[in-house]
């Protein structure tokens, strides 16, 4: 570690800133239940574990998950991903011949989407495809647990789901709240905002619902845009200020209700509240901006003071990976003044202020020519990262 990396996350003062469905499948031609997609589906590929030290071994052709796999992806390492391949600490798994374009991480494995469409989980037994037709590129997951949730959009309405991994099978299917006006528009699309142990939260055209996922059965809580609140661990949510506003503002609160405005205010758009809702890490929507104000970078804050930590100078641009626990997040940095436009992967530590790089030069920190403008690494967010400023 350099002292310049160490220099990294210099405290700064208080920030101000501006069961497989077969019976269902076959009985019915609703569109609903057509859309009820579980775990087996035909012709899953198979999946190559280059094992490096230790960790993933067996693998074999499979068809589903009937039987729940063997969790053995709890822990949480420095995770990203490069076109077919899913670097998981020292172990790389290959999902070809799909191309990760947005995942997150279960306790099972990983759950992954490709620009084609489908939403997949690959484990220690393969590669399945979970969701056929599904086009989404955004995956919410839990810091901990097998669940993941997505937003499947149709002509008229859009199905909030919740699904568990390890049972292959759906544990909530919804469009309530997400009926779209014909011939309408959508500024901001509906989302799973978060999950939360037995709780989802879904962004929906009607506003926030709490669902409660052991009796598949929700309530709304707050009159407010699909992406108003941005995250929830442990009950805290951390939202938008103001909470009624267009577009996606920079101010951000942290709560355990919408109507709690006190305590200190933060900047930035993305939040990504650590597992024991102690520190944030925030980042603006856009990967990169052309002119760059105070909150445009990835910023980490202490959630109880509010005070701010600085990434190192030593990169040019940051972008948010995972938690790795409460104290230590993940980030990929683009190397200043890199004429490769050099990517490293690095792992920051909150409590003694510092980073250091787990793996150099692990892709470019650059964007494809056609919209979106997409980087060649996906990180384990749930969502692709887009430069939308050019």
């Amino acid at each position: 570690m350099t002292d310049l990396l160490r220099d990294m996350l210099a405290e700064r003062a208080d920030v101000e800133p501006p069961a497989l469905d077969l019976e269902g499948i076959v009985a019915t031609g609703d569109r609903r239940l057509r859309r009820r997609r579980v775990a087996s589906v035909a012709g899953a590929a198979l999946v190559t574990l280059a094992v490096v030290a230790g960790g993933i071994t067996g693998v074999r052709m499979v068809s589903g998950l009937d039987d729940p796999p063997v969790a053995t992806f709890t822990e949480r390492r420095a995770t990203y991903a490069v076109g077919s391949e899913i670097h998981y600490g020292a172990d790389v798994i290959s999902v070809a011949p799909y191309k990760v374009s947005a995942f997150v991480q279960v306790d099972s494995g990983f759950v992954f989407t490709t620009e084609e469409g489908g939403v997949f989980v690959v484990n220690r037994d393969g590669v399945d495809r979970i969701e056929p037709d599904n086009t989404t590129d955004r995956l919410t997951a839990d810091h901990r647990g097998n669940l993941v949730g997505w937003v499947e959009l149709h002509n008229d309405d859009a199905d909030s789901v919740v699904y568990d991994v390890a049972a292959g099978r759906e544990l909530v299917r919804t469009a309530i709240g997400n009926d779209i006006p014909l011939g309408g528009s959508i500024a901001v699309g509906p989302r799973v905002v978060a999950i939360d142990g037995d709780t989802a939260y879904f962004g929906t055209l009607d506003g926030l619902y709490r669902w409660d996922l052991r009796t598949d059965k929700g309530v709304r809580i707050a009159d407010v845009p699909p992406n108003a609140v941005r995250a929830v661990v442990n009950g805290q949510m951390v939202f938008q200020q103001p909470l009624i506003q267009p577009g996606t503002g920079i101010g951000l609160r942290i709560g355990t209700t919408l109507e709690d405005s006190g305590g200190p205010r933060f900047s930035g758009q993305q939040a990504f509240l650590s597992p024991a809702a102690e520190s944030l890490v925030t980042q603006p929507d856009d990967a990169q901006m052309s002119i760059e104000p105070g909150w445009s970078g990835l910023q980490a804050y202490d959630v109880a003071t509010g005070k701010q930590m600085m990434p190192p100078y030593a990169y040019s641009s940051m972008v948010f990976g995972q938690w790795l626990d409460d104290d230590t997040f993940t980030a990929v940095g683009k190397v200043r003044n890199s004429r490769t436009y050099q990517a490293d992967l690095l792992s920051c530590s909150a409590q003694i202020s510092a980073c250091e790089v787990v793996a150099a030069n692990v892709s470019t920190f650059t964007f494809s020519t056609t919209p979106p403008r997409t980087t060649p690494f996906a990180l384990p967010t749930g969502s692709r990262i887009i430069d939308r400023y050019s």
